[in-house]
């Protein structure tokens, strides 16, 4: 073997996030499962500012979100903020601009209800970052992992990248509505009555579950959105899980899938809230 040969035979892959990237924190939501519950404090409080118990003691599940995402190191963090009045978007938007971090926050708020795939295009269309990472606000997502899935997604080649789990929880919402492929996404299943998708012989299909976010190149982003927009007679909310991925899809664009192999539950509804933001067994930071 020659020497450049066996001095290439040692190299490794470097983890981090580029120097660019931006993390796009989903809270315009109305929190209207929550509300219908006979607890005071979701019925009264906008939903990514009620609390939840973390191991670091009881914080909003926007804060959460806020803090995980600046220990995993992005530079830059925009918070998109709703127009309707039931999601608190003067209330979020103070609770955002209160948060100390070593990143830059920025807000987005829609004029009117874009859905999460509009809310993402209007924020990416005025920014100049070169990879997104899309989290909802109300998902316990380990986001420890975030930079091993945007190194996965940028070595892809794929436009878009959805977070999935073969290991959900029990309670999971739209449990194994992904089917899975060879690392990408082969069909969605979320929002259909369908139980099994017509699907060639022979195919490698491997049931998965959502784990919210969603990794984007920027630039395609925005230009497959805008040829999304052509189709319609006339524009209107957009959302990202159930219509605009899907429609990806339908068009052959290819979908990676960054598998966590580990749950991350999702906080809408109160039995899910109860099961997983209310433990009562708040511990030590660290243990």
């Amino acid at each position: 073997m020659r020497t450049a040969a066996k001095k290439a035979w040692y190299s490794s892959l470097r983890i981090s996030l580029p120097d660019d990237a931006l993390a796009l924190v989903l809270a315009g939501g109305k929190g209207t499962r929550l509300k219908a519950d006979g607890d005071p404090e979701l019925r009264s409080t906008p939903k990514v500012l009620v609390s939840i118990d973390r191991p670091g003691g009881a914080t909003a599940m926007l804060g959460h979100t806020l803090t995980e995402l600046d220990r995993c190191g992005f530079p830059h963090i925009a918070v998109l903020t709703g127009a309707d009045p039931e999601a608190g978007a003067a209330a979020v938007e103070s609770y955002t601009l209160t948060r100390r971090a070593g990143c830059r926050f920025g807000i987005y708020r829609e004029p009117y209800p874009l859905g999460t795939a509009g809310a993402v295009y209007a924020a990416l269309s005025q920014v100049t970052a070169s990879v997104a990472v899309v989290v909802p606000a109300d998902t316990l997502f380990p986001h420890a992992l975030l930079p091993a899935a945007v190194v996965a997604h940028q070595a892809s080649g794929h436009g878009v990248t959805w977070t999935v789990t073969t290991e959900p929880d029990e309670r999971a919402q739209n449990r194994g509505k992904l089917l899975v492929e060879n690392d990408r996404i082969a069909h969605v299943l979320e929002g259909l009555e369908l139980d099994e998708p017509d699907c060639p012989a022979g195919a490698d299909l491997r049931p998965a579950t959502s784990a919210g976010v969603i990794i984007v190149d920027r630039a395609r982003y925005v230009d497959h959105f805008e040829r999304y927009v052509e189709r319609l007679d006339e524009p209107g909310p957009t959302d990202l899980y159930r219509q605009f991925v899907p429609w990806l899809l339908s068009r052959r664009a290819g979908i990676g899938a960054f598998d966590i192999r580990q749950a991350a539950p999702d906080l809408g509804t109160p039995e899910r809230f109860r099961a997983f933001g209310r433990t009562g067994a708040v511990e030590a930071e660290g243990r």
